[in-house]
Order: structure tokens, then sequence, then C-alpha cells
């Protein structure tokens, strides 16, 4: 299985349906965008292969980018046109993999929470726009939670975090919004919500797991057994 293209896979799936759930999803030989209106999540616009500098100027001619993110996972020969075109590198992630294991992955402090309606998808937005900074909102949370696994992590009574498992295949589960609030984090809690949403992932059936890590977060994952497979640039426009 090649892991990079099921990892980018899973990663556009999700895009797209929350557009299509949400807002708007459109996607042609060349490119795809996903908007939710009144989000910062998806937002996105990527290429389906390198453009032209013609066809990026064609593009970005016939499209509002205001508030859009251009994730480019390909070659710098797209970087370097979205430079010339006054984009700014936004972040970077790392593209990581894991075979999922036979034994459990240890969870020891938390309790598990699936979204299931309109008040636990209102406190999932709430946590994840504390962990991240960022708004997923509620409405988007609930048109696809049927698809998607939103979790909330416990700690006693206190939610403290959120996290993803989006398994669009059946051998592939794609980790997403590992998050803890900053009133609880340095706690040990990050590893269990990970922990959990493997634990999840093997007992769905799913044979890997994989996800987008920060570099602040990238030593968990590879202390976990993830392994680097490639490196994704966000783009903004200036």
């Amino acid at each position: 299985m090649d892991l990079t293209r099921e990892n980018i896979r899973n990663l556009t799936n999700l895009w797209s349906l929350a557009g299509r759930a949400n807002g708007q999803f459109y996607s042609n030989d060349d490119y795809a965008i996903s908007t939710v209106a009144a989000s910062e999540w998806p937002n996105k616009l990527w290429f389906h292969r390198p453009p032209s500098r013609k066809k990026l100027e064609e593009i970005l001619d016939r499209t509002n980018i205001a508030g859009f993110t251009i994730p480019v996972w390909q070659t710098n020969v797209t970087e370097k046109l979205l430079l010339s075109q006054n984009f700014i590198l936004k972040n970077e992630l790392t593209g990581m993999s894991i075979q999922l294991k036979d034994n459990h992955y240890h969870t020891s402090e938390l309790s598990f929470q699936k979204v299931t309606d309109t008040g636990t998808a209102a406190l999932w937005s709430n946590l994840f726009l504390k962990a991240f900074g960022y708004c997923i909102s509620p409405e988007t949370v609930v048109l696809t939670m049927n698809r998607v696994d939103y979790l909330i992590g416990y700690q006693g009574s206190q939610s403290i975090g959120t996290a993803v498992l989006f398994r669009d295949t059946p051998n592939l589960a794609g980790i997403h919004s590992i998050g803890v609030v900053p009133d609880h984090r340095r706690k040990g809690y990050a590893a269990d919500l990970l922990n959990h949403v493997l634990n999840l992932a093997k007992q769905q059936g799913a044979i890997y797991a994989t996800l987008q890590a920060s570099q602040m977060a990238k030593g968990l994952y590879l202390k976990t057994g993830f392994r680097e497979d490639f490196l994704l640039k966000n783009f903004v426009k200036q």
C-alpha cells in the first residue's frame, strides 16, 4: 500500500466531505475547492497535478482566494509558483503512517465520548477552538458525524481535548485533530487521545493509520511508532 497516497487521499476526502455536507465543493481534472461559510475549516484549494503558471493564474483569476489555504505535497514547482503570486508559507506538517500492532495501545488517564448530537458537537467545536486556535463549525460536525468519529476526551468530569477518526477505506484510518486545551497540556493526555484512536481504528478493522503532524507533536508520534513519509506545506495569500 502506498501510504503517502492513502494519507493524502484520506485528508482530501475529509475536506471534500465537509464542503459537500455544509458548504461548497468543486473539483475538476486540475484542482479542487472545499469551503464552509462562517468557518475557518476546511477552506482549502488543492491541486490534483502541479499547475503551469498560466493555469495557476487562471484559477486565481476566477476564485476568491481570501481565507483559503493551499496545501502542497507534490514538487517544489508548485511552491515556487505560489511564492511568485505573493503567497507565503503558513506552516509545514509531516505526513506520517503506522502499521497497527496486535497489542493494545495503553490509555491510562482519560475516558472518551463520541459526538452524537448537537450538544456534544458544540462542545467538541469549542474544545477544538481552544486547542487549535481556529474554528470548525458545530454544524459541520453534526452534518458529518455519520461518517466521521468526533471524540471528546475527559479527565474525570472535565473535558480536555479532541480527536477525529476518519475511515474512508476499510484498511486505513485517518487520524486528525488530536488536541488538548491549554489548561491541561503537559500531562500526557495527547498520548492518551492518540492511543484511544489507534485502539478504535483497530477495533474497526483498520490495518494502517495516517496523520499529519506539526513539529511540536511529531516527537509523540515517532515515539508511538509512526514513520515520516512526506512533507505538506500550507500557503496563504499575503
